[in-house]
């Protein structure tokens, strides 16, 4: 059995709440053992048989569609994928009192990436980015996280792209827990 991580791109889409612990339900009674969630923000570990997240991401999105009605993307994470990122995030914050957010952009693949970091606005002067694979990471102050230019961004490319994202500490406890399930 191999064990992913999965993101929902969000957990209220076009009027749908998806509940964690219907979540938890929906996923075992698509096939799927060791089901976990995370926070109430569409994060889940869960074990299934077969070794390609792609085919766990078509499974995943639908038994989303059949329950709900409407596509819900995800994107999924083997242990070797979530902890490259836990393992590569660049970006350490300074010892200077002011407290950051660290965040990680998912997308879907390296070139949508590529793509959102290019057309990207310049981080404001309290702001770092940096492309990881398929992934962006994003250092923010705390409290400007909803209103830079990047912030907004990064909001108008998720109607473009499969993007979703999760701050650094819930993804840090997350692959923590795919390690802890794959062991």
């Amino acid at each position: 059995m191999d064990f992913y991580a999965v993101f929902l791109r969000g957990v209220n889409v076009g009027g749908v709440k998806v509940l964690m612990q219907e979540l938890s339900a929906l996923l075992h009674d698509a096939g799927f053992s060791h089901v976990r969630t995370f926070l109430a923000s569409g994060n889940v570990v869960l074990g299934a048989t077969g070794s390609d997240p792609a085919r766990i991401k078509e499974r995943i999105e639908a038994a989303l569609d059949e329950h709900y009605g409407r596509q819900i993307p995800v994107i999924v994470q083997d242990a070797a994928q979530l902890g490259k990122f836990v393992a590569q995030y660049p970006f350490v914050p300074p010892q200077d009192g002011i407290a950051r957010h660290r965040y990680l952009v998912l997308t879907g693949t390296q070139a949508d990436a590529a793509a959102i970091f290019d057309s990207a606005p310049e981080p404001t002067a309290a702001e770092r980015l940096a492309v990881l694979d398929h992934g962006i990471c994003w250092e923010v102050h705390r409290g400007e996280s909803l209103g830079t230019p990047l912030a907004r961004h990064f909001a108008m490319v998720a109607s473009k792209f499969l993007v979703t994202t999760r701050n650094m500490n819930t993804v840090e406890k997350i692959e923590a827990a795919l390690r802890a399930a794959s062991a």
